[in-house]
């Protein structure tokens, strides 16, 4: 082959590259502009729906966060306020069980007292009557005798 036929190829050869590329080029450009169209088309309905909404929650949380403000202290300050009436609660149900222990603990000892003193009472009272009716008895039962004796002296003597 000579040098011109070489040369016609290589150009034939390149230039047949150039249009495929080209080619290639022109379909990643349709590619590309589809994308864009689908990006474009996506960022409308962003900016239809999604802003519009996030100014609603933007709105709402400005809107609301003082009052969320207040609620949470509120809760902070009512919890509190609890602890402390749990706190005087359990005071006070120490304070009266408290109390209450001595109370029965007094009441007990005046209960034993009561109970000594009753049968103390009883005794001496036992011992009170039970010795004057014991020598009553031990001198009816003398007299007697002495009845007894003088009668059947008198029996033997008729």
């Amino acid at each position: 082959m000579n040098e011109t036929t070489i040369f016609t190829v290589f150009v034939a050869v390149t230039a047949v590259a150039v249009v495929i590329q080209m080619l290639i080029l022109a379909g990643m450009y349709l590619a590309v502009r589809k994308v864009t169209e689908r990006v474009m088309a996506l960022e409308s309905k962003l900016d239809e729906q999604v802003v519009p909404l996030v100014g609603t929650v933007r709105t709402f949380v400005d809107e609301n966060m003082p009052k969320l403000k207040t609620a949470v202290d509120n809760v902070v300050e009512a919890s509190s306020v609890i602890r402390a009436q749990a706190d005087k609660i359990d005071a006070t149900v120490t304070e009266i069980t408290e109390i209450a222990s001595t109370q029965a603990a007094h009441a007990g000892a005046v209960a034993d007292r009561a109970l000594r003193r009753v049968d103390s009472t009883a005794d001496a009272v036992h011992h009170a009557v039970l010795t004057p009716v014991r020598r009553i008895s031990a001198l009816l039962e003398g007299v007697a005798a002495g009845i007894g004796e003088f009668a059947g002296r008198q029996r033997a003597s008729r």
